[in-house]
């Protein structure tokens, strides 16, 4: 549906009674979606791709976000976090010095997977020898130059037995108000950047939502944990929170997310990217070390509903926004899809900015 007439439609029918304007209202919900081995299985979510107008500037705030530089050449920058993956963030060089983002990276479950993947239409193969881990990786362009990646085959980092900090001198376990176990040590930190662990999960917002949507669930295991729908409307969804369905092992309540774009958005865009961190004194440490640094804050600390994070949004220097979280919940094959109405993102914390639901760069 042209997105003019939708926008007209939304004026004139918000105005009716619920019955009335539901039933005038073409539906717009997202059908059963369920994984199958006929699709390709991901793994996770191993890193993103970005294109920035100042490299430099960039990698500033990478470390006060609590990045680790591991791999630098004229125009590219690899960052990691302490988890397995070689790295999570990729920033390259803006030749136009435009910002733009280039795409998330989805491991292959195996190399049987990457190959059924291969097949796809839109596919293309190339290889990964000059990124730290090596590899191959395949792309799909997608929408309004949105990307899409599957990478298999890198060499994995060995993870530390004890989880790295920049902050903690010394943790023991919380007291809580009957059990306390902390006798006679002391909880100790100092200031610091919050040591990212991996990257969790990216969104896009999108106009064609409907077509996009079934071309990624239609072909790889993403399925919802938990869908919206429009306050004025109940027969139109708006956003999902999807996670990769890896049957009986657990995975984070949204790896993705995608949300209807507002009537007058024509073009998809990438609304935020969310990397782990250690626990919530790490987060309230990081934040104000990224306050302390001269960085803009978009929105946090505060606790998410759906997903639980403990959440801490910024903007970069190219004015994407980027999330710290911590906390947050796991789904499998067994936890149902839940749809609700539209409503509070936030269980405590600042309110919800104005301009959040827009795009950042």
């Amino acid at each position: 549906m042209p997105f003019s007439i939708l926008k007209l439609l939304f004026n004139i029918l918000s105005k009716l009674p619920r019955v009335l304007r539901e039933r005038l209202m073409p539906n717009m919900l997202i059908p059963p979606i369920s994984n199958n081995p006929s699709k390709v299985q991901l793994e996770r979510l191993g890193h993103v791709y970005f294109e920035h107008p100042d490299l430099e500037k960039f990698s500033k705030f990478a470390k006060d976000f609590g990045f680790m530089e591991t791999k630098r050449g004229k125009d590219r920058i690899y960052f990691r976090g302490y988890g397995k993956d070689p790295y999570v963030y990729v920033a390259s060089r803006s030749k136009d010095d435009k910002p733009r983002f280039r795409g998330p990276a989805f491991v292959a479950r195996s190399a049987e997977e990457f190959e059924k993947a291969a097949k796809l239409p839109g596919a293309t193969v190339s290889s990964l020898d000059d990124a730290p881990g090596g590899g191959k990786i395949i792309t799909f362009s997608r929408v309004d130059d949105t990307l899409f990646h599957v990478i298999y085959g890198q060499e994995e980092r060995e993870v530390d037995s004890q989880i790295p900090t920049a902050t903690h001198e010394q943790q023991g376990p919380y007291n809580g108000p009957f059990d306390k176990p902390r006798k006679g040590r002391f909880q100790r930190y100092h200031p610091g950047p919050a040591l990212v662990h991996k990257i969790g999960h990216f969104g896009y917002v999108v106009p064609d939502f409907d077509r996009e949507l079934a071309w990624y669930t239609d072909n790889f295991n993403f399925v919802p944990s938990d869908i919206l729908y429009h306050w004025d409307f109940s027969n139109m969804d708006v956003l999902t929170f999807m996670h990769l369905d890896l049957g009986e092992e657990y995975s984070d309540h949204h790896i993705f997310f995608m949300q209807r774009a507002e009537p007058d958005v024509k073009k998809s865009f990438m609304h935020h990217t969310s990397y782990e961190v250690a626990d919530m004194d790490t987060q309230l440490l990081g934040h104000q070390w990224l306050a302390k640094n001269g960085w803009k804050s978009v929105w946090g600390v505060g606790r998410h509903v759906l997903g639980s994070q403990i959440f801490d949004y910024w903007a970069d220097p190219s004015g994407f926004k980027i999330e710290h979280y911590a906390d947050g919940d796991l789904v499998n094959t067994h936890t149902p899809s839940s749809r609700d109405v539209v409503g509070p993102f936030s269980v405590w914390g600042p309110d919800v900015p104005k301009d959040f639901a827009g795009k950042g760069a």
